[in-house]
C-alpha cells in the first residue's frame, strides 16, 4: 500500500466513507507505477532492443525504433525527476553490463536502489548544491559520448528542481530567488519561464551536448504534451530536453518587465534581461532539426483519474471525472468542487448519489511571505472541509493527494521539523470542523498562515506516503454517498 497511514486515518470520522476514498485514492496511484509504465515500452529482443509498440505514448511521432546493440559502443543514462529512478530500473534490469555508464538525480529521501549509474540526491522544490553537482555528472556523462553509442535521457516532474545548472555568471543563490518566487506567488510557471535564459541545460540545451549521439527520451510529466507529428514542436516545456520553441529573449523581457515579481528577480538576472544578454538567449530551433533524437510518454496522467474511477464503481457509486487537468488555487477548487456535490445531493442532478466526483491537475497556492507547514492539497481538504460543515447530511468525504507523495513546500523550506511531517494530501468529511473545533483549532487562522499540516495531523486526516517515485499531479476526490 503506497497511503501507510490508512489504519489512523480509519479511526475517527465517517470511517467507512473514508475507507472508500482511500481506496480511490490508492487505486489511483497504483495505476501509474513509473517501473511498469515503462517497461512495456522498451524490451530486448537478442541483439535488438525495440522501443515503441504503443502508439500513445509517441510524443515525437517518429515511429517505433529497433537499435541493433552489437552496432552500438557506449549505453549511457541521464536524467532527473521524480520517477528516473523507477524507470532507470528498468534499462538496469534489461541491459545489465551492458550498460556503460550514467547520471541520475533522484529526490533527496529517496531509498537509492541503482547498482550501475551514480545517483544523487538533490532538493525540491528549491535546488541546492547537490542539484548543481547531480546536473554537473550528467553533463559529464553527455560529454563522453560519441556518434556510435546511445543515451537514455529520463526527465519527470521534479526536474526542474534537481536538474538545475546556471552559467557562471549567476549564482546559486540566484537560482534560488527564482524558485522560491514561483511559491510565493503560486506560480511554478515562473520558474522554466526565468530559468529557461539563465541554463546550460533547459530548453533543450542538454540535447546539444552530445549532438552526434542517438538519443532515446523518455518523458514523465502530469502534464499533457501535444503529439509532434513528426515535426520539431513550436511550443516549449519545462522538461529539460524539449526544444525551447519559437519564443526569444525580447518577448521574455517585455513580458517579465510587467510582472508583479519584477523586482524581486537577482539584479544580475534583471540586467540581462534589459540588456537582452545574448549569452542568454535560448537555442535555435535549426540546432535539433539534425539531432538523432525521439520522445516518449510512457506514462499518461489520464490513466490515474481512470483507475480512481473504476476504483469507485467498484462500491456502487457513479464515478464523474470533472476533468483532466485543474490549474486553479486550493480554496477556489473546494468552493467549486464542494458546490457541485451540493447539486448532486439537493438535486440528484447532474448525478445522483453514491457518487463520486474526481479531478486531477495540478492546484495552486500563493503563499506570500506566510511560513507555514502545508501544501496545496491538504489546503483543499481543509477547505472542503469548510464548505461541507455549511450544509452536511449527504454523508460528503474528500480526499486529496500528490502522487508524488510530498504535498507543497511542507517541511523542505522548513528546519528541526520531523520529516514524516511532510504529508502527501489530506482527507475530511463532515466531522472534522466539529473536531477541530473541540480540540480549538483555527481552520481557517491555519489556512490563511498556509499551516494545514500540524491541522490535519492533529485532527488524523492527513495522508503519508512519504516518496512514491510517482509524478501525475494531484488526485482529489469528493464522495457523495446520500441526498439531503
Amino acid at each position: 500500500m503506497l497511503i501507510k497511514n490508512q489504519a489512523d486515518l480509519l479511526s475517527r470520522g465517517d470511517t467507512s466513507g473514508r475507507a472508500v476514498v482511500l481506496a480511490i485514492l490508492e487505486a489511483g496511484l497504483q495505476a501509474i507505477e513509473p517501473y511498469t509504465r515503462t517497461q512495456r515500452l522498451i524490451r530486448r529482443e537478442g541483439t535488438m532492443l525495440r522501443i515503441g509498440n504503443c502508439p500513445d505514448a509517441d510524443l515525437s511521432g517518429f515511429g517505433d525504433e529497433a537499435i541493433d546493440l552489437d552496432r552500438v559502443e557506449n549505453i549511457y543514462v541521464v536524467g532527473a525527476g521524480k520517477t528516473v529512478q523507477r524507470q532507470t530500473q528498468v534499462i538496469e534490469d534489461l541491459l545489465g553490463d551492458r550498460l556503460t555508464a550514467g547520471a541520475v538525480t533522484i529526490k533527496r529521501g529517496e531509498t537509492v536502489t541503482l547498482k550501475r549509474i551514480e545517483v544523487t540526491e538533490g532538493a525540491h522544490p528549491v535546488p541546492d548544491e547537490q542539484s548543481l553537482l547531480g546536473t554537473r555528472r550528467i553533463l559529464a556523462i553527455l560529454d563522453r559520448a560519441g556518434p556510435r553509442d546511445l543515451i537514455f535521457s529520463l526527465f519527470s516532474s521534479g526536474a526542474s528542481s534537481l536538474c538545475v545548472l546556471p552559467p557562471d555568471t549567476y549564482s546559486l543563490e540566484d537560482v534560488r530567488t527564482v524558485y522560491r518566487l514561483a511559491i510565493k506567488y503560486g506560480d511554478m510557471s515562473i520558474i522554466w519561464r526565468v530559468m529557461r535564459y539563465f541554463s546550460l541545460v533547459n530548453s533543450g540545451r542538454i540535447l546539444l551536448r552530445a549532438p552526434a549521439t542517438q538519443t532515446v527520451n523518455l518523458l514523465m510529466s502530469f502534464k499533457p504534451y501535444l503529439p509532434w507529428g513528426g515535426r520539431i514542436p513550436e511550443t516549449a516545456s519545462w522538461i529539460t530536453p524539449w526544444p525551447p520553441g519559437p519564443r526569444r529573449l525580447p518577448e521574455a523581457a517585455r513580458e517579465f518587465r510587467a510582472a508583479a515579481w519584477w523586482d524581486e528577480l537577482p539584479a544580475r538576472m534583471r540586467s540581462a534581461f534589459e540588456r537582452l544578454d545574448p549569452g542568454c538567449e535560448v537555442p535555435n530551433l535549426d540546432e535539433f532539426r539534425t539531432l538523432r533524437c525521439s520522445f516518449w510518454q510512457p506514462i499518461d496522467y489520464r490513466l490515474l483519474l481512470d483507475a480512481a474511477a473504476r476504483e469507485a464503481e467498484t462500491f456502487g457509486a457513479r464515478a464523474a471525472v470533472l476533468g483532466n487537468w485543474w490549474a486553479v488555487q486550493s480554496t477556489d477548487a473546494a468552493e467549486m468542487m464542494v458546490g457541485f456535490a451540493r447539486e448532486c445531493a439537493t438535486r440528484g442532478a447532474p448525478f445522483a448519489p453514491p457518487v463520486a466526483l474526481i479531478s486531477g491537475g495540478e492546484l495552486t497556492v500563493p503563499v506570500g511571505d506566510t511560513t507555514g507547514v502545508g501544501g496545496r492539497n491538504q489546503e483543499f481538504a481543509l477547505a472542503a472541509a469548510q464548505r461541507i460543515a455549511e450544509q452536511p447530511g449527504a454523508g460528503m468525504v474528500v480526499g486529496s493527494i500528490d502522487s508524488d507523495g510530498t504535498d507543497g513546500p511542507g517541511v523542505q523550506l522548513t528546519a528541526g521539523v520531523d520529516p514524516a511531517a511532510c504529508l502527501a494530501g489530506g482527507l475530511a468529511d463532515e466531522t472534522t470542523c466539529s473536531a477541530a473545533a473541540a480540540a480549538k483549532i483555527d481552520l481557517k487562522a491555519e489556512l490563511e498562515r498556509h499551516n494545514s499540516t500540524p491541522a490535519l495531523r492533529a485532527l488524523g486526516g492527513g495522508i503519508y506516503t512519504g516518496n512514491t517515485g510517482i509524478c501525475a499531479g494531484d488526485l482529489r476526490v469528493v464522495l457523495v454517498r446520500r441526498m439531503m
